[in-house]
């Protein structure tokens, strides 16, 4: 009996060390790498991410104090020097981590007495007057050329032409201009609407033609041009706001700052939303007979609407609402610098969270340390019902391990009776 016993805690034993790493692991995976990440950041996550900003913003500067305003002072210039208005804003809102002590007093009292209704607007004003003048005219130039941050003004139209390969198979490629395009103005803020025209549907038309002929056509570009157009004219299409994400995200693709891993993945999503097994073939029956051009587009655009998967759809529209986000937090140039360097939906979700714990001090972290800027994003922990499930399954399996532990001890460990001394008379 006690051999049969022995041999069964043994293997209960050694299937406990297997199985509680594995699990372990697991849970780990499932809580920190962002799958299990809710749509939209919580109060304590944008809180804690904040806190996380200050500190890489301290760590970044010198330790000496005599050398942390030259330090800051060079890094602005920069980024005025790139004409990344956005960048340098952040730079200047991240002064009171950047700079000593006295210093940072200074710009305290100094924002206090700057008339601006914005706690940044009043930071940002009062950090630029301990720039030399010089910086603050560059600066002041390159926000005038980026265009006004909060007054509303009519949409620019910039057409342009190119040609490019798909760049998710030759990422050195060009990336094809299939239809004029609209650009947003450098600082685009919740109060400065301004929308990216993506084009119409005669130039879809002539740039599905060539997609189907075999020319080199962006399939992502054409694809996000389609579902825009469809969402401004009817209601059942996209939003306005993912309008504005495929904008960023055409643009983010003609500037090739997109990572191949998030190329794919948005190609992946796209082809979910218009798969091209039904897009292709209906394509080819809309443009293949003779017509008229507005018959031809009305063709077209049936063929696109009629191709759509709701559920991808879907799908795709959870990114794409990420993006505007992150746009309507920042401005576009300084979206696509957010999502430069984002891989999957996980980063896209941090690249947010970064966006509305920082605003533009994001985008001046992202040019300053990369992909690394990502992983400050502090998303927390998702209790989804597998992972309580996994961590019930983890506790039960350290409780058995601890009981056949303690079972072992006391079959294998016998301690000594004492000794009964007989007792004289």
């Amino acid at each position: 009996m006690d051999k049969s016993s022995g041999w069964m805690q043994a293997v209960v034993f050694n299937s406990l060390l297997i199985l509680m790493p594995v699990i372990a692991a697991q849970s780990l995976a499932m809580a920190f790498s962002g799958e299990s990440f809710s749509e939209s950041p919580t109060i304590e996550s944008i809180d804690q991410t904040r806190r996380n900003i200050d500190e890489t913003f301290a760590s970044i500067a010198p330790r000496n104090g005599g050398d942390k305003y030259k330090f800051w002072h060079d890094i602005v210039e920069r980024e005025l020097m790139d004409m990344d208005v956005a960048a340098a804003r952040g730079f200047l809102l991240a002064a009171p981590q950047m700079l000593d002590r006295e210093s940072v007093r200074e710009l305290e009292a100094d924002s206090s007495g700057v008339k601006l209704d914005r706690p940044d607007d009043r930071m940002a004003a009062a950090a630029l007057r301990k720039l030399p003048l010089d910086i603050g005219l560059k600066f002041e130039k390159a926000q005038a050329s980026a265009g006004p941050r909060n007054t509303p003004s009519s949409t620019s139209i910039v057409e342009e032409e190119e040609a490019s390969d798909d760049p998710a198979d030759t990422q050195d490629a060009d990336v094809p201009n299939e239809e004029p395009e609209v650009t947003v103005s450098g600082n685009t803020r919740p109060s400065d609407r301004r929308f990216v025209l993506l084009g119409s549907f005669s130039d879809l038309a002539n740039n599905s033609e060539r997609w189907l002929k075999g020319d080199r056509v962006d399939p992502i570009t054409l694809k996000i041009t389609a579902l825009a157009l469809i969402g401004e004219e009817g209601s059942d299409g996209v939003s306005d706001g993912n309008v504005r994400a495929a904008s960023i995200l055409k643009s983010a693709r003609r500037a090739r700052r997109m990572t191949p891993e998030f190329t794919a993945y948005m190609k992946s999503r796209l082809n979910d939303a218009l798969p091209d097994t039904v897009l292709r073939p209906a394509l080819e029956e809309s443009l293949g007979e003779l017509a008229t051009t507005s018959v031809r587009v009305d063709r077209v655009r049936s063929a696109y609407l009629n191709s759509i998967d709701a559920g991808g759809l879907q799908q795709l529209e959870k990114d794409l609402a990420q993006i505007d986000r992150i746009g309507m937090l920042t401005s576009t140039p300084a979206a696509i610098t957010l999502i430069e360097h984002v891989k999957d939906s996980s980063d896209l979700r941090r690249a947010r969270l970064l966006a509305e714990a920082g605003g533009d001090r994001s985008v001046a972290l992202v040019k300053q340390d990369g992909p690394g800027a990502l992983r400050i994003a502090d998303t927390g922990i998702k209790w989804t019902q597998q992972l309580m499930l996994q961590v019930m399954g983890l506790t039960a399996s350290g409780l058995a391990l601890l009981y056949v532990m303690i079972a072992t001890f006391r079959r294998n460990v016998r301690l000594p009776k004492k000794s009964v001394e007989p007792s004289g008379i």
